[in-house]
């Protein structure tokens, strides 16, 4: 075989193998807040049980992500039996696992799992059950390709709904809603530079609305002679926004000072503002954050990670 063969068939196999493994999915994991049937830690656990099935089947996990899978536990056959000094707990498990779009409410797979669980308390008892679920359990892998396939026909099917969907939320000033559902989309769409559009363009509505808070927060800080934390605050303003020219006024402040961070930081904002495609990544990043900051406080969802 010649040398030039053999770099073709290399470079072909891992074409095919980054195809594979990069599917531009991003899946988190979440409990509700209002259920006792399972515990952060406990859920964790489970978590680390199903994450071989991830890279297996080239899903990225996510600590926030408006796709999630969260698990609903039942009990039969419930027992509490005197075990010397403390009871044993014992019960069936059933643990259905559910992959779904936690905006929308689509689901894209479920899978139920039944399990016996023994221990001195209830939590334990659920860890039981857990632990025997094997790392290369093949029904984990099956649900995991089953929400794969579909997530990825559901948008390649609805991308334009999903677009509408969140500039009417953008409409309505509910721009984290917007940013968080466009986030869903896998960045392996066909289409999908009309998702960056979009995602661009609606930070940009939203910097339109906020930009005024921003830039009193900076001011603020700026007077309180927090000049680092005044650059942080102007880092967030966008090129674009009404309040862009008063921002540039205080970043020129700021070069004044004798604070080096801060000067650095603003070093960084100028260096950004001469190149379009770095304003289009930061725009991007910051959508992002504020997708994420949404998750961490707005929902009734405990994210595990």
């Amino acid at each position: 075989m010649s040398i030039r063969k053999l770099y073709v068939i290399t470079a072909l196999f891992i074409a095919v193998i980054s195809s594979a493994h990069a599917q531009g999915i991003e899946i988190g994991f979440v409990i509700p807040t209002n259920q006792d049937e399972i515990s952060v830690n406990t859920a964790r656990i489970l978590r680390s049980r199903i994450l071989p099935a991830f890279t297996a089947e080239g899903i990225e996990t996510s600590e926030v992500s408006s796709i999630a899978i969260k698990p609903e536990l039942s009990f039969t056959n419930y027992q509490e039996a005197e075990g010397g000094m403390r009871n044993i707990h014992t019960s069936e498990v059933q643990i259905n696992l559910i992959c779904q779009n936690l905006i929308t409410g689509t689901v894209f797979a479920s899978r139920t799992f039944c399990l016996q669980g023994q221990g001195y308390s209830a939590d334990d008892l659920v860890k039981s059950a857990f632990s025997q679920i094997k790392p290369d359990d093949e029904n984990v892998r099956l649900f995991l390709h089953t929400a794969k396939r579909q997530i990825l026909s559901y948008y390649s099917r609805n991308l334009r709904a999903v677009l509408d969907r969140a500039q009417t939320y953008a409409q309505l000033h509910q721009y984290e809603e917007a940013l968080s559902l466009l986030f869903s989309c896998p960045s392996t769409l066909a289409n999908y530079n009309s998702v960056n559009a979009a995602i661009s363009n609606i930070y940009k509505q939203y910097q339109r609305n906020e930009c005024g808070n921003l830039l009193l927060q900076a001011q603020t800080e700026y007077s309180n002679g927090n000049y680092e934390a005044c650059a942080e605050m102007l880092k967030q303003i966008d090129t674009t926004s009404p309040c862009a020219t008063e921002a540039k006024a205080l970043c020129q402040r700021i070069k004044q000072s004798r604070d080096t961070e801060a000067k650095q930081i603003i070093a960084l904002i100028e260096n950004q503002a001469k190149r379009e495609a770095d304003l289009e990544k930061q725009r991007i990043k910051a959508a992002r954050d504020i997708a994420v900051a949404y998750y961490k406080q707005h929902t009734n969802l405990i994210l595990i990670f």
